[in-house]
């Protein structure tokens, strides 16, 4: 965890002052959740199964004997607020927050276990007009900071149905390598096994190439969706490039994933990511309803921002 002094503080500054302009032209509105949430609430909505809650989270039990956990996300706190307050039956609405949260991993350059977010979440809208405004909102701000070397990822996972399908190939295909895998790639094969597509390890880079492709699997519905998303993007004129293996690291997405990615920050590549969430309201005991959002991490674009000399806010 790291200390803010006041010569990086200009930074933070500008970042939060040309982010809270970009929500307001986008009339999105802020929502504050709690720091510290129910442990089942991560459960439930990031998946059991992956490493924010098999591994990285800060959980404890307080003096009732209630397990808690410090918020490793904000989309499942910001859904459980939704449903608590009665804001998310037969309703739309647009969110933005801002604020820290934690996870147990290994510190890299930009990424600390106590790490701030931007995020902005959008709940109602069933077409892929709303994912393009989110995407357009991110280069807005790019646009406003000035900040340049950001390159758009984007993909389409589908349901959880053709999911379903997809991995029983990945199952078949991976099992047959099995002693190639490294050992988080061996624990996710029964479990979770796309989440093999997302191992940065070197040595897997060609066993993953040659595995089945989602894209082969996806529902007519979700084709239709993604390839309105990228007429959209055609028309606001955003360059992207289709990453079929990127499928995010938490279970709830659906359909549309997306991240914006640099080279200048080691491993740590993406400064802003997301995609669809439409089952997860649902899933934490709301009423059906289609959403989509993306977080940014504060830290890495301060960084960005320091390798690009561009300069902090005055102070003051």
């Amino acid at each position: 965890m790291k200390d803010l002094l006041p010569a990086e503080a200009g930074y933070w500054h500008r970042l939060e002052d040309a982010m809270k302009r970009v929500f307001a032209s986008y009339d999105y509105r802020e929502l504050r959740t709690p720091i510290v949430e129910h442990t089942e609430l991560f459960k439930r909505g990031v998946g059991e199964v992956t490493d924010i809650v098999e591994k990285e989270m800060y959980s404890f039990d307080d003096r009732n004997g209630a397990n808690l956990s410090l918020r490793p996300e904000n989309t499942a706190s910001c859904v459980r607020a939704g449903i608590s307050n009665g804001l998310l039956h037969n309703q739309r609405h647009r969110f933005w927050y801002y604020g820290p949260m934690f996870r147990h991993e290994n510190p890299q350059k930009g990424r600390y276990r106590q790490f701030y977010q931007f995020g902005a979440e959008a709940f109602g809208f069933e077409g892929p007009t709303v994912d393009a405004e989110l995407i357009a909102m991110a280069r807005d701000l790019w646009r406003g900071l000035e900040l340049p070397g950001l390159s758009l990822e984007i993909n389409s996972i589908g349901t959880s149905d053709s999911r379903a399908v997809h991995r029983e190939k990945l199952i078949g295909y991976f099992s047959k390598y099995e002693t190639s895998l490294d050992a988080d790639s061996k624990r996710r094969l029964g479990s979770n096994p796309l989440r093999i597509l997302d191992s940065k390890n070197p040595d897997l880079q060609e066993l993953i190439e040659g595995a089945p492709r989602l894209a082969d699997y996806l529902d007519q519905e979700s084709i239709d969706h993604f390839d309105h998303f990228k007429h959209l993007l055609d028309g606001l004129n955003i360059t992207y490039k289709e990453n079929h293996r990127l499928v995010r690291g938490l279970d709830y997405y659906t359909r549309t994933v997306f991240e914006w990615v640099t080279t200048d920050l080691g491993a740590q590549s993406a400064v802003c990511a997301g995609g669809r969430y439409d089952g997860l309201v649902q899933q934490l005991g709301g009423k059906p309803m289609p959403a989509v959002g993306w977080s940014m991490g504060v830290e890495r674009i301060v960084e960005l921002m320091k390798i690009y000399e561009l300069a902090p806010a005055p102070e003051g």
